[in-house]
């Protein structure tokens, strides 16, 4: 297994959530997490389109150290299936509100100033609540999450086939 480094500002010494994702077959791979003292639980994932947005999630989650997201909630033990479709007014939707343009974005390549502006409107034209764009969504951070990207995407690509990339979310207190 190779490792990525614990996520920005964590506590090496705090519980982390182990993530593996591991390729199974040239369309699938297996999202694997584990809680510290428990058993793991999966899932096996189309890549094509899955792998990307949960990367673009941990980078972001990563960066800017929200513990409401889609691998903080994994971390507090929330159930895969309830986090699939979240509610509009949960924490996590503000975030996917952030990660579907960011993947849109990656795919064709971005200058983060300028996504930065384009999210916040997107986000915020999205979102029927009349919420605001999400506080943390700037430009450096943007900077951050691609450097990330570019990081994880690396690590995948050089995960050979059966082994399993291994990642580290540290369980919010």
């Amino acid at each position: 297994m190779t490792r990525d480094p614990e996520c920005r500002g964590a506590d090496r010494a705090a519980p982390a959530l182990t993530i593996r994702l591991r390729r199974v077959s040239p369309t699938h791979h297996r999202f694997e997490w584990q809680l510290p003292g428990d058993a793991p639980q999966s899932r096996e994932l189309e890549t094509k389109s899955c792998l990307l947005h949960d990367l673009v999630h941990f980078a972001l989650e990563s960066e800017a150290e929200l513990a409401d997201g889609l691998f903080g909630s994994l971390a507090r033990g929330v159930r895969y299936e309830t986090l699939t479709e979240p509610d509009v007014a949960a924490p996590l939707w503000e975030i996917e509100r952030v990660v579907g343009p960011l993947q849109s974005a990656w795919r064709r390549g971005f200058d983060p100033v300028p996504l930065a502006a384009a999210i916040r409107n997107h986000s915020s034209a999205m979102d029927d609540t009349g919420r605001p764009a999400p506080h943390w969504l700037h430009a450096e951070l943007l900077t951050r999450v691609a450097e990330r990207l570019r990081q994880l995407e690396g690590h995948w690509r050089a995960t050979r086939f059966g082994a399993a990339m291994e990642l580290s979310f540290p369980v919010p207190a």
